[in-house]
């Protein structure tokens, strides 16, 4: 997320009927904040703040450190499966060999147990639900230091309330029973 109100769009896709080859502009290198969470029905699993460029490595760090840590006491020893994008540090090869070594056979994502299809935001519900929430909630305060900004972040994420969370991952369930009868085709869902 940007002080300037800007967050990464790498996912979204904007469908039109005419002039479908739009592009839609972006200013770079601007202060901003890199920060990973993850959403369940059981609760919200971060935020997690990144320093500096998400590597590969930096990724693999935070998935040892905070990551699969907060999951595990979340989860103890129920059955769970973690998604993620095809995002270059989630697709690094030393992820990929810690996910299949920690969540063997419980992983989706690009080349995991399961292939997440590429450009499918309607499934993912930090797309289609976390990052515009927390951008509207966040930028309504107008943070103008990287430190207001981090703790708009965090005040955001921990007012989601329970039930919340629940609705999304009951929505995720619909969407991808909607996406199974399109036989993976476009669907609209309809909220």
């Amino acid at each position: 997320m940007k002080l300037n109100e800007t967050v990464n769009r790498h996912n979204c896709v904007y469908w039109a009927p005419e002039n479908v080859h739009v592009h839609v502009g972006k200013a770079v290198n601007l202060p901003g904040v890199n920060v990973w969470c993850g959403l369940s029905a059981r609760s919200l699993i971060g935020p997690f703040f990144f320093e500096g460029t998400v590597s590969g490595e930096a990724y693999l760090e935070m998935l040892r450190s905070s990551i699969l840590p907060a999951v595990r006491v979340l989860y103890e020893n129920s059955e769970l499966f973690c998604q993620q994008d095809g995002a270059p540090p989630h697709y690094h090869r030393d992820v990929r060999a810690f996910l299949d070594e920690n969540l063997q056979g419980h992983w989706i994502g690009r080349r995991g147990t399961f292939e997440f299809p590429p450009r499918s935001p309607d499934l993912t519900p930090l797309d289609f639900y976390l990052w515009e929430t927390l951008k509207d909630v966040v930028y309504c305060k107008k943070p103008a230091t990287l430190g207001d900004l981090r703790a708009e972040i965090r005040a955001a994420c921990a007012a989601i309330a329970i039930n919340t969370l629940t609705e999304v991952a009951q929505s995720t369930t619909r969407r991808c029973k909607m996406c199974l009868a399109a036989n993976g085709n476009h669907f609209q869902h309809l909220h």
